[in-house]
């Protein structure tokens, strides 16, 4: 089946997402407070980010921003042929990303950057792809981007833990782009150039990041799992069964929050369902909520 294709303009910035798969079915674990009856009092949370029992929709995906001479890739899903032992659905997939990016007028060998918002399995798996038994970088002649203690983090947990699922995720989608001499080890904050820069947005992972991109006329932010659904705008105290240090996690959403509302700028998870852009807006009680920016 063919991917879905997304894309947005928002100044500047030409924004193409690449779907790969529907994962909403994975919330309701990974974000225990998200019963039916919580979504329920969350009254402008509608469809495409819950069902009419209650049940969350999610996607995963990359967004690929083309911008003053740059093409960035954000976040590279699960990726085909990878070995996902713990969730069979994405163990050893097979779609059609890469003629989703031709499709889509993308040529991997002119994609710039590629920035991973974390090192988890479905953030990284198209760094690479499998080509007569190699892993090879996907896009090689990009700079891949990764925070230095995010990466030294998932080193360390593949020495303790060689044959975890993230440790064989490492040697797949991140060593062969190291080894190629085009890993990029950042701290954040971060200035990229051309308008592209990366914030600090630790908790989900030990030191997580987002990119914010300057459009001309607005910001956009591309939040990674910073937030996984647009009911964490609501409820920011609602953290992951899957976070690094859940206190963290709630205070970075809370800090991104204050930041972004009743301003211009867009900010997106990047398991949010399309349209996966959207402004923050604080109600006269200080509650948030998420406006989508309409698909033209």
């Amino acid at each position: 089946m063919a991917l879905d294709i997304v894309r947005t303009q928002v100044g500047a910035a030409e924004i193409c997402q690449i779907i790969e798969l529907e994962i909403g079915q994975h919330l309701a674990w990974l974000l225990p407070d998200t019963t039916p009856d919580n979504i329920r009092a969350i009254e402008w949370l509608n469809t495409p980010y819950r069902n009419p029992d209650y049940s969350l929709n999610a996607l995963s995906q990359c967004f690929i921003i083309k911008i003053r001479g740059r093409m960035l890739v954000v976040d590279t899903c699960i990726g085909n042929d990878k070995t996902v032992s713990e969730i069979s659905e994405w163990d050893h997939l097979s779609t059609d990303f890469l003629e989703a990016l031709e499709r889509a007028g993308i040529d991997r060998e002119q994609v710039t950057d590629v920035l991973c918002t974390h090192l988890h399995i479905d953030h990284v798996g198209w760094n690479t792809c499998l080509h007569e038994g190699k892993w090879l970088p996907t896009f090689p002649n990009a700079q891949y981007h990764f925070a230095r203690e995010e990466y030294e983090h998932w080193l360390e947990e593949a020495r303790r833990e060689p044959q975890a699922m993230h440790s064989i995720s490492l040697s797949e989608s991140i060593l062969p782009v190291v080894q190629a001499g085009l890993v990029n080890l950042i701290e954040a904050p971060a200035d990229l150039g051309d308008g592209i820069s990366i914030l600090p947005t630790p908790g989900h992972t030990c030191s997580h990041i987002a990119v914010m991109i300057d459009t001309g006329n607005q910001q956009l932010i591309i939040a990674g799992d910073a937030f996984h659904h647009p009911c964490q705008i609501a409820r920011p105290e609602w953290a992951s069964i899957g976070d690094h240090d859940q206190l963290q996690s709630t205070t970075t959403r809370e800090q991104l929050l204050l930041s972004c509302a009743d301003t211009s700028t867009l900010i997106a998870g990047i398991h949010f369902s399309v349209p996966s852009f959207g402004r923050v807006v604080a109600d006269e009680d200080g509650k948030y909520f998420f406006k989508p920016l309409p698909l033209k």
